[in-house]
């Protein structure tokens, strides 16, 4: 076939993505044209392309899935090929065959491998006819409620429901038992139209501490099709992938071959070209099952590239352009191990609920050898309610699992995000787990370990973030007048009483107080007493010895809350009022909005008489639903929202009377 050469690509996306493929066009000396939404109009993505189109509103239906404006963007720019990463437009055939037929080059697979493999249905179909084993479940064409009701009871508890159409945890639900099944049936339909515009339903025998195994596909359009071996994504949450690492603790040499094998096979029978992954789950007993094929580039590529050595993005770029692969399988080797930590906008304290806010303090980890850090945000950036919360993917390679595992934990504590709540903190107690750094880990890993992983006051890192909040806030008093410059510090004409301050750290209140004696500051806080000296203070960080312990707290003020971060974690410190103003208590029962977002269905009407437990409506936020339920008998006295309106975290949206 013909070859070209691509002198300008439009990229049809946004944050990391968006930017990992551009570095690699610049690499290539290859130009770039972005595409944003007003809400994306100066993020790094934007900045760094050689050229950037506004498509629209915030919301995806008017920016990032606006085919129209997509493909004018590139008319316009000149742009021979888009590039469309993960997400939004990438598994989209109706969105290739435009690119074609507008005379732009599609770089992905072919519109008809993305629409075989775009149902999961079918595609289990496929793959069995390929002789690839696939998980017992129910993938017919008849998707009435009567029927997947019977189905699920057929399969026997418990149950997966999938998105036919799509994937990334959305339009998924778990049913353990009967009563759950209609319910789970409308949120999971209902979810998968507004994500794929499709509700066809997938269902599948939901097979307990299995691992989730993927293999990396790559094909020419020379007929030559590799795997470059496989990915352990088995820790996740909400259905979500957050730890990835290659290779995987559970597959050997002689189990690699046969998965890899399964997985060409499966991309042979469709005629896979260009980058993509067959997913499978893996029993403890090593026997393992096809689930779906993804049609694109994986968020989880930058393991694949560390091991191997590829980038995938310029290997994704020259298919496109009519090159042949460069290796044979046979020639294909791995060194080392790879781990990969997604940092999400999210409250691991609040079921993983999507958290948004301004990222007042981003700061990196600098010279850890080995470690790559994929980012779309910067000190600054508005983290809002319409795209995915990903914020970064840290990705640590070293010559075995224990180093690589030691250098991803190290670059977690020293990554400070503050501003917004994160899984950081989660990720590092993930990551450290005894469990998984022996090699043990399974689709439940989380959830059957979550007491371990969540919650719990942490009091060395209490302490230390309200000592440090103190000491840098009377420094700061200190040093903002030249006259208190001059006097010692904590100097009062009051001996009887030492200076101190009310905080509240997380959930809990104290009280610092601190007196300068012999060069230190003698500290009291929580029924403690520490000494503390400060070794440097300046805007934005202070560097203290706490009880002989040097650290170094990077402290953001915003209003009256201080963001802390050190190697012991993040706090948001919060200065209190010394006298509180009373407040008088609400007899009623108020539902509150638990995350920032859409309120997509109002399930009640005013008036209604409800019992707790009840469903009262569903919130919409960076791709997930969340149903509000009632919190206790009464009837619902005030719906203070309406669809499609917009709230913040703890706004009342329904007010239930219980007396």
């Amino acid at each position: 076939m013909t070859q070209t050469s691509f002198r300008k690509i439009l990229i049809a996306n946004r944050g990391e993505i968006a930017l990992r493929v551009m570095r690699t066009c610049r690499a290539m000396g290859i130009a770039t044209v972005a595409v944003y939404s007003d809400a994306d109009a100066n993020t790094p993505h934007v900045r760094f392309a050689d050229e950037a189109v506004r498509l629209g509103e915030a919301p995806v239906k008017n920016s990032y899935l606006n085919v129209e404006r997509i493909l004018e963007a590139a008319k316009l720019t000149g742009a021979e090929a888009i590039h469309p990463g993960y997400g939004f437009l990438s598994e989209n055939a109706e969105f290739a065959e435009a690119c074609t037929a507008a005379g732009i080059i599609f770089i992905g697979p072919s519109p008809e491998a993305i629409r075989k493999m775009g149902l999961k249905s079918p595609a289990r179909k496929l793959a069995a006819a390929a002789g690839c084993p696939v998980v017992p479940g129910y993938d017919g064409e008849t998707q009435d409620d009567e029927t997947l009701r019977a189905e699920i009871l057929k399969i026997g508890f418990p149950v997966l429901i999938k998105a036919s159409a799509g994937g990334g945890g959305k339009g998924m639900r778990v049913v353990r038992s009967e009563h759950e099944i209609a319910d789970a049936i409308e949120a999971a339909r209902r979810e998968a139209e507004k994500a794929f515009g499709n509700g066809a339903l997938l269902l599948e025998k939901f097979i307990e501490t299995a691992r989730h195994v993927e293999v990396q596909l790559l094909g020419d359009q020379h007929d030559n099709l590799v795997h470059l071996f496989e990915r352990d994504c088995s820790l996740q949450r909400r259905h979500q992938k957050v730890i990835e690492e290659s290779p995987s603790p559970a597959v050997d040499d002689e189990l690699r071959a046969k998965m890899g094998e399964a997985a060409v096979k499966v991309g042979r029978a469709i005629n896979y070209s260009n980058a993509g992954t067959v997913e499978f789950i893996l029993t403890s007993t090593g026997e393992f099952y096809f689930i779906e094929v993804n049609t694109r580039l994986q968020v989880e590529h930058p393991v694949t590239e560390a091991i191997t050595g590829f980038d995938l993005a310029k290997l994704q770029i020259e298919i496109a352009e009519g090159k042949p692969l460069p290796f044979s399988q046979s020639e294909l080797k791995t060194s080392g191990h790879a781990i990969e930590a997604r940092l999400y906008a999210e409250d691991p304290d609040n079921s993983f609920l999507p958290a948004t806010g301004t990222l007042h303090d981003w700061r990196l980890p600098e010279s850890v050898d080995g470690l790559r850090i994929d980012a779309g945000v910067e000190a600054g950036s508005e983290i809002g309610i319409y795209y995915d919360p990903m914020l970064a993917k840290l990705i640590a390679h070293a010559d075995d699992r224990a180093t690589a595992i030691r250098k991803l934990s190290y670059a977690l504590r020293q990554l400070s995000a503050q501003g917004v709540t994160t899984n950081r903190d989660f990720l590092i107690r993930l990551v450290e787990h005894p469990a998984f750094v022996g090699g043990e880990a399974h689709t439940s890993f989380i959830t059957e370990h979550l007491d371990e992983l969540i919650g719990g006051a942490n009091e060395q890192l209490n302490q230390a973030s309200a000592i440090a909040a103190a000491m840098y806030l009377q420094r700061s008093w200190q040093t903002a007048d030249s006259l208190l410059a001059q006097i010692p510090p904590s100097y009062r004409n009051n001996p009887y009483r030492a200076p101190s301050i009310k905080l509240k750290v997380g959930e809990q209140e104290t009280e610092v107080a601190w007196q300068f004696v012999g060069g230190k500051f003698e500290v009291t806080t929580m029924g403690t007493n520490s000494t503390a000296e400060i070794l440097f203070c300046e805007r934005g960080a202070i560097r203290l010895a706490i009880d002989g312990i040097q650290r170094e707290f990077r402290i953001t003020e915003v209003g009256e809350k201080l963001y802390v971060a050190s190697s012991l974690g993040s706090s948001v410190v919060i200065r209190l009022l010394r006298h509180p103003i009373p407040q008088s208590a609400d007899s009623s029962g108020a539902a509150s909005s638990p995350m920032p977002g859409v309120v997509l269905k109002i399930l009640v009407s005013e008036g209604q008489q409800v019992s707790a437990g009840d469903a009262l409506l569903i919130l919409e936020a960076m791709k997930m639903e969340q149903t509000i339920r009632a919190a206790a008998d009464g009837f619902v006295e005030t719906i203070k929202v309406q669809t499609g309106q917009v709230v913040s975290p703890g706004d009342v949206l329904v007010q239930v009377r219980t007396d």
